[in-house]
């Protein structure tokens, strides 16, 4: 009987070959719990990130957003039908973020801190229903104790799109429909044709006419003439195509910015 003699040699590329899968096994295919991953904007230039994990109804999912070494968004998601989920709107302080590469990782732990009882029904504490080799290890010195998904993605973030504003009706309805953030106060619970509403409703106050004009730069700049406490105002806002961004110019602008959520 022959037997062929090999030099052990000939096998470190094979060898090597298995060190790599298996080394970068657990992220691999945790990848494969997290489907369709992309990003979209909002009309504000905002972006969302959309996906599909194979995984139960209502599993909470934390989506991190990574620029560099930076971490420049969070946000935390529930899964609804057919394991589709969407984030909330990332911008960089009220600003779109700007386009390209952004590291994307979606973790999931399978504790009954993170998750609720029907998902922990379905996928086992510590995800000990789900195939091992889907997850990453809580501690890299112990592989076959306790697991969770751990997955990222280089997505792009498309170009922000300028809206062709050519009329003075449109740069006037963007600036009614936006909603403004105030210094001290936050978030407008209402966009800024609502809080004007608010006001003429309560009494004393009454919008005369909306009106728009190019100023510079690009901008446009809205203003309002009214009826406030029986005096003629004016609030204005300037509007930038460019930038998507609306700000208040005056301070019954301001005033007219912003209403408390109820």
């Amino acid at each position: 009987m022959h037997f062929n003699r090999r030099n052990p040699l000939d096998l470190l590329p094979f060898l090597f070959l298995l060190i790599l899968f298996f080394g970068f096994k657990s992220n691999i295919y945790g990848q494969s719990l997290i489907q369709q991953i992309s990003a979209q904007r909002d009309n504000n230039g905002g972006i969302f990130i959309i996906g599909q994990a194979k995984l139960p109804k209502g599993t909470k999912l934390m989506i991190d957003i990574g620029l560099g070494n930076r971490l420049v968004g969070q946000s935390t998601v529930f899964l609804n039908d057919g394991g589709n989920f969407k984030s909330e709107s990332f911008t960089a302080g009220g600003k779109p973020h700007p386009a390209g590469t952004y590291k994307v990782t979606i973790v999931s732990y399978f504790t009954k801190i993170w998750q609720n009882s029907e998902v922990i029904a379905k996928v086992g504490e510590n995800g000990i229903l789900l195939p091992q080799a889907l997850l990453s290890p809580d501690d890299a010195e112990f592989p076959n104790a306790a697991r969770h998904l751990e997955a990222s993605f280089n997505v792009v973030f498309p170009k922000i799109s300028i809206p062709d504003i050519t009329s003075e009706q449109q740069a006037i309805k963007v600036v009614q429909d936006s909603i403004l953030e105030i210094p001290g106060s936050g978030r407008s619970a209402d966009p800024i044709k609502n809080v004007v509403a608010y006001f003429e409703k309560a009494g004393g106050f009454k919008a005369l006419k909306w009106s728009a004009k190019i100023g510079t730069n690009g901008t446009w700049i809205i203003s309002l003439d009214c009826m406030d406490a029986g005096k003629q105002k004016q609030a204005q806002w300037e509007y930038n195509p460019k930038t998507k961004s609306v700000k208040y110019l005056d301070p019954l602008a301001k005033l007219l910015s912003w209403l408390p959520a109820e």
